[in-house]
């Protein structure tokens, strides 16, 4: 019994390692030390069964390391088994101690990892006064198509509407605090619409004609001192007259003598109701009243005061105007064109850069579940239809064909932005055969790692579930979560995945979308996408 029970155990562990022993994964340097920008030689070995499909990275970014070369795969074949060697040459351009991280190599579509190593990049002394040093230029970026021209026509039109905002607005609190200077342009014409204004109110209809004599006194004395420039408000009736008729000598002007009488008795009428308490009867008040208006009238006739013989006082109170008018012009004006311009500039450095949604972003899912989404098949007949936000684009990169398990004729690939971006989707079409034996579990792994291949990703962490949508659709849905150094902002980023895995006769489709872990609105989007996916037959 002793005796079967070792057999047994001994028959299991020399099971075990020579499973393990199939498929062993070893990597080496030809150095440890480098000094800054030189070449070094890493190389991945696989020893396995003859004839294991082995997929090494096919990427130009190993960790913080650049793949200077790729070298073809040497192979060793011997008896049953065959060792695959892949080289690279790496480098780095920063000074620092660097580790080669652990890299997935997939065999017969199971995913194994490397060893890492621990490299010291040296700094290098530049001699700056025999050799001066140049700035680094830009990289230079083809033009990359931006079609989301309607938010830089809401831009404009916001910048025009504020300019006209701010045009009113400033128009308003001038006109506000104008002084009765700045509201007429001739004292004649402001001491007519002052009478007729003190006329229309007819304040002496309650037995007091105190307030309507005073106004109107005002507004005579004020018109004489502003067109003759007599201090006319400070001075008695007696002297106003006095003066007046100096100066209409003076300046050689020809005055009717009964104006000059007719105002001399009103103003003394003003006087006397002022003063003295006199009330006048309604047709004093009205015949007074009409007489003011003549004597004005009669002034201004003999003595025109017009925007051509204005008075200083005048001129000045144009200048006030026309600055008034300048300012409430030219600072809508600049509001306005800034903003276009800004607008203009954000939109040139987007059309130039690399990727679509890339400086100014509006690859966000608040506004990716606004927008009007796109419901589009892809891939071989019958093809998956699926929504969403955009147009998903071809992308089929070289390693898809080299790397595609054993029994799948082709692998089509279409995606929507890239991984540093805050939304990426991909869909994978892959046709198979009879021949095409893997589980979905093997497919999981090997579509996560050609999906991460081109980034150093860290805390891999998944799970699987059965899927089920609205339209029947039915196969395995995945859950899952990494870690990555953005390349773009330079920052380690959480970024979470689903994925859902389906099939369809010789077709079988897989729908990812990975997004920032935070991201409260992505559950939602991805949602929306996974319940959209159908198949032609099952199209209503």
């Amino acid at each position: 019994m002793k005796s079967n029970f070792l057999h047994i155990v001994i028959v299991c562990l020399i099971a075990t390692f020579s499973s393990l022993a199939q498929h062993r994964v070893e990597t080496q340097v030809d150095t440890t030390a480098i000094k800054l920008g030189d070449t070094f030689l890493y190389t991945i070995k696989t020893q396995g069964n003859a004839g294991s499909r082995v997929t090494f990275p096919a990427t130009e970014q190993i960790g913080h390391f650049s793949v200077v070369e790729s070298l073809p795969i040497d192979t060793i074949n011997s008896d049953n088994t065959q060792e695959l060697i892949k080289k690279y040459y790496l480098t780095q351009f920063d000074p620092g101690d660097y580790t080669i991280p652990a890299v997935p190599v997939i065999v017969d579509a199971k995913m194994f990892h490397t060893d890492s190593i621990q490299i010291h990049v040296q700094d290098v002394e530049v001699d700056t006064i025999k050799k001066p040093l140049f700035e680094i230029k830009n990289i230079s970026k083809e033009g990359a198509s931006f079609s989301t021209y309607w938010y830089y026509i809401l831009f404009v039109v916001f910048a025009i509407i504020l300019g006209i905002a701010i045009y009113w607005y400033i128009k308003r609190q001038q006109d506000k605090n104008l002084t009765e200077d700045d509201k007429y342009k001739t004292p004649f014409e402001k001491a007519v619409k002052k009478l007729k204004k003190l006329e229309e109110k007819k304040n002496w209809n309650r037995g007091d004609a105190k307030p309507y004599y005073s106004d109107m006194s005002i507004i005579t004395r004020s018109f004489i001192e502003e067109t003759f420039g007599i201090s006319a408000k400070e001075l008695t009736t007696f002297e106003i007259i006095t003066i007046l008729k100096a100066t209409l000598n003076d300046k050689n002007i020809k005055l009717d003598p009964n104006i000059i009488k007719d105002l001399k008795r009103v103003l003394e009428a003003a006087d006397l109701v002022k003063f003295a308490k006199s009330q006048p009867t309604e047709g004093e008040i009205t015949a007074d009243t009409t007489k003011i208006q003549q004597i004005v009238d009669g002034i201004n006739t003999a003595y025109p005061i017009s925007a051509a013989t204005q008075t200083e006082l005048i001129r000045l109170r144009e200048e006030r105007k026309k600055k008034k008018k300048r300012i409430r012009i030219w600072i809508p004006t600049i509001v306005t064109s800034v903003l276009i311009v800004i607008t203009g500039i954000v939109y040139l450095v987007n059309i130039t850069s690399e990727e679509d949604y890339h400086w100014f972003t509006f690859n966000n899912t608040k506004k990716l579940m606004n927008k009007e989404w796109i419901t589009s098949t892809y891939g071989t007949d019958p093809g998956l239809t699926i929504s969403t936000p955009d147009v998903l684009t071809r992308k089929n990169e070289p390693v898809l064909e080299q790397t595609k398990p054993d029994g799948a004729t082709s692998i089509n690939q279409f995606r929507f932005g890239v991984l540093e971006d805050p939304i990426h989707i991909v869909v994978n079409n892959i046709v198979t055969t009879n021949e095409f034996k893997y589980s979905q579990k093997e497919l999981i792994t090997y579509s996560i790692s050609l999906l991460t291949q081109n980034n150093k990703t860290d805390n891999m962490e998944f799970k699987d579930e059965e899927f089920e949508n609205a339209n029947g659709i039915t196969g395995t849905k995945v859950k899952g979560s990494f870690t990555f150094k953005n390349s773009e902002n330079k920052k380690e980023e959480k970024i979470a995945f689903q994925g859902v895995l389906v099939g369809h006769g010789e077709n079988k489709d897989q729908a990812w979308v990975f997004y920032l872990a935070d991201d409260e609105n992505a559950p939602a989007l991805v949602e929306r996408i996974f319940d959209s996916i159908l198949y032609k037959q099952e199209q209503k």
